[in-house]
């Protein structure tokens, strides 16, 4: 705490606190950050178990093959709604109250077209679209008064970060056989973030030489890459259906700016100030992904499941790292001593009432943390519903509700030693409304 008026000492105290709170988010964070959903309403209803069901335009992200079950022209669009709430609390070794944060967001998240192709026998369709796949949105709030002898201030932190990962797909599906189909998506992707956080203390009680202290960090990224991806799905008459994705690596171009602002007024009204920013560019790849997935329907009543695995310690950054002092293969082998490989769980089942268009869906999705020797309560688990029914036989209309819950348990708060550790309890309830015209 800044206890001395004079300039010697205002400019130490404030060097001190820049360097006490200077750790932006790590650049890597563009694979550890935030929740992948996917895209499409029907498909996040069953809990993104959708690599052997496709048949509509979101199946381009999910498993082109499975375009080849489109058998009319399609315009394919969707909304959503997020709520994500943030309650940061004592672990069991703090004592501090919980303080519950909360934030909204709409989205567009996907928009496209599906061409089928006209043929004597078999299938060809090719589509093309925009697709929301990563979600970014975050918050973080928490407030306390220090007990510290000598640290006896008011302090609050905010965070907040917006943004996503997008990628326009342009895939084409055929079949190859009467019971095999294959396809292909080319994936350019796009995106980025805007992150902001703010420490501020406040003497209230009047008892050191300054009355307020605030720092402000940001960090703003564009992300640009490209990979392809290869499905393809066996069925076995109308019953099994089995699939198989694979995607190569994506190279993101990530540009980043980053600012830093520190303000201190002191009791004798005289103001310390510091203000810095800076830009950096940078590669860094991910690895490659495989999905295998499998539904069964029987009457009215389809099951699936997939599972996607993805060795995360094979990101690599392909350029000099935005991380000072450290060199790319420093910082490649952190990554490999940090991370882990993981496999994603998706489980979904839709019944549709027989005589009817009136299909009723629900499903299971969870997504391991991608960093070694981590709780089981920092795996993003989300559980779906929703519904499906003909506005008439041209339009049809999904509806589904994602609600989405973790733990994320911190060893650190910027700006004080006093609070060593804590916890975030997170949910997230996110709405999804998809229109799609057939003709």
């Amino acid at each position: 705490m800044l206890v001395s008026s004079s300039k010697a000492s205002r400019v130490l105290g404030l060097v001190l606190v820049l360097l006490g709170w200077s750790r932006l988010p790590a650049q890597e964070e563009v694979f550890s950050t935030g929740f992948q959903l996917g895209t499409g309403t029907r498909a996040v209803a069953m809990g993104g178990a959708f690599s052997a069901l496709g048949g509509d335009y979101s199946a381009s992200y999910w498993n082109p093959a499975t375009l080849a079950d489109i058998r009319r022209n399609e315009i394919f669009g969707t909304f959503t709604h997020l709520i994500r709430q943030n309650t940061a609390g004592p672990d069991g070794s703090q004592d501090f109250d919980p303080m519950d944060h909360r934030v909204s967001f709409t989205r567009l998240n996907n928009f496209g077209m599906a061409y089928a192709v006209p043929t004597i026998r078999g299938s060809l369709v090719f589509s093309f679209g925009f697709n929301r796949i990563k979600n970014y949105d975050a918050n973080f709030a928490l407030e306390w008064f220090n007990p510290t002898e000598d640290d006896r201030v008011n302090q609050a932190w905010r965070e907040n970060r917006q943004g996503s990962l997008n990628a326009w797909i342009l895939a084409g599906a055929v079949d190859v056989s009467p019971n095999m189909s294959l396809g292909v998506g080319l994936n350019f992707w796009t995106g980025g973030s805007e992150f902001a956080r703010a420490f501020r203390e406040v003497d209230i009680e009047d008892i050191y030489t300054f009355q307020e202290s605030t720092l402000e960090q940001s960090v703003n990224n564009n992300i640009n890459g490209f990979n392809v991806k290869f499905g393809s799905i066996v069925k076995f008459g109308r019953a099994l259906r089995l699939a198989l994705a694979v995607s190569t690596p994506v190279k993101y171009k990530v540009e980043e700016k980053w600012s830093e602002f520190q303000e201190i007024g002191f009791d004798d009204q005289a103001l310390a100030t510091d203000d810095t920013s800076g830009f950096f560019d940078y590669e860094i790849q991910s690895p490659w992904s495989f999905t295998a997935g499998a539904s069964l329907k029987l009457l009215g009543l389809v099951v699936s499941g997939d599972v996607e695995y993805n060795d995360w310690t094979q990101v690599q950054f392909k350029s000099d790292p935005p991380i000072r002092k450290v060199s790319k293969t420093e910082a490649n082998r952190i990554i490999l001593d940090t991370y882990r490989p993981t496999t994603r769980l998706r489980l979904g089942a839709e019944f549709t009432l027989p005589m009817t268009a009136l299909s009723f869906r629900a499903g299971y999705f969870r997504d391991p943390s991608v960093f070694r020797d981590r709780p089981p309560e920092e795996d993003k688990q989300f559980v779906s519903a929703g519904i499906g029914f003909l506005l008439d036989k041209d339009v049809k209309l999904d509806l589904a509700l994602v609600h989405g819950f973790w733990k994320r348990f911190q060893t650190d708060l910027p700006g004080t030693d006093d609070i060593q550790s804590y916890v975030e309890d997170i949910r997230t309830y996110e709405g999804f409304v998809t229109l799609t015209y057939r003709f």
